[in-house]
């Protein structure tokens, strides 16, 4: 395990000015600012255990409450492989919910994740990390995009299960509308027709703070930084987890329009949403 999972050095080494006293300020700024100490906090309290018990385990300190629905459709699936499909209300926080839900019932469940669920060194035994940007990842544990869908492939054909956020980002956020994502990726929607197998749609309900809704609305960039902080700003939340009815392989095969198909998951998933919240 890390000591930390950002570090001071990891951020020093990403431009010289936080090189030097100067430098040093600033980090301890940007740590505050960006919520990377609460983070690390989080970290440091369930390092001690990795899979699903680090994600259970730093879900339950949080003491963040899941309700999960339907769960008994995973019974169907204890030695197949299948593909969860989500949306994606929070950020980071998602990965771990979903991680926390499958992998209780199938210890072998990965999902693909951005670059920084790929930093919890925790948890990869349940990740597929994935670089868009990279070039040479030789000294890296986040594979380029192309090395990614290998993984991703070669796990499903081993008989193991896979999820994916399509949306690829976070649900766009409204003021004053329910938050919904953007349309889900040609890229992964691709890889789970090749994949050939059952589709389970997993809706997570809920959304961000409005403050970062707002933020959105000025600027995505300005709403990134605010990230970090809605890891940690769930504390007693009751989140759902609902599991849908799965999509079967032959059902799969009626789509031949790639955004027909991305269309049909999503409305499926979000079939699932509770008209309460």
């Amino acid at each position: 395990m890390k000591e930390k999972l950002i570090s001071a050095a990891e951020i020093k080494n990403l431009h010289p000015l936080f090189k030097g006293r100067l430098g040093d300020t600033l980090i301890k700024i940007l740590f505050s600012f960006t919520g990377m100490n609460k983070v690390n906090g989080v970290y440091d309290a369930s390092k001690h255990k990795s899979g699903a018990e680090f994600v259970t385990d730093l879900l339950d300190k949080q003491k963040i409450i899941r309700k999960i629905e339907n769960y008994e459709v995973l019974d169907s699936f204890k030695d197949t492989p299948f593909i969860t499909v989500s949306n994606h209300p929070y950020g980071h926080i998602d990965g771990i919910i979903a991680i926390s839900v499958v992998a209780r019932k199938r210890k072998d469940y990965k999902m693909m994740v951005n670059w920084m669920l790929s930093k919890i060194d925790t948890m990869e035994e349940n990740f597929i990390g994935v670089n868009p940007y990279a070039k040479d990842n030789k000294m890296s544990t986040i594979k380029s995009s192309v090395g990614g869908v290998k993984l991703c492939m070669e796990h499903i054909k081993a008989g193991h299960p896979l999820g994916f956020f399509p949306a690829g980002g976070v649900s766009s956020p409204h003021l004053f509308a329910k938050t919904e994502d953007r349309e889900w990726q040609p890229s992964v929607l691709k890889l789970i027709k090749k994949s050939k197998a059952p589709v389970i749609p997993m809706y997570i309900s809920g959304n961000n703070s409005w403050f970062y809704r707002f933020l959105g609305i000025i600027d995505w960039r300005i709403r990134t930084v605010r990230l970090l902080h809605e890891v940690t700003n769930k504390k007693g939340k009751t989140i759902y987890i609902r599991l849908g009815k799965p999509i079967t392989v032959e059902e799969q095969s009626k789509f031949d329009d790639i955004k027909a198909f991305g269309a049909f998951l999503k409305a499926k998933t979000y079939e699932l949403r509770d008209r309460k919240e």
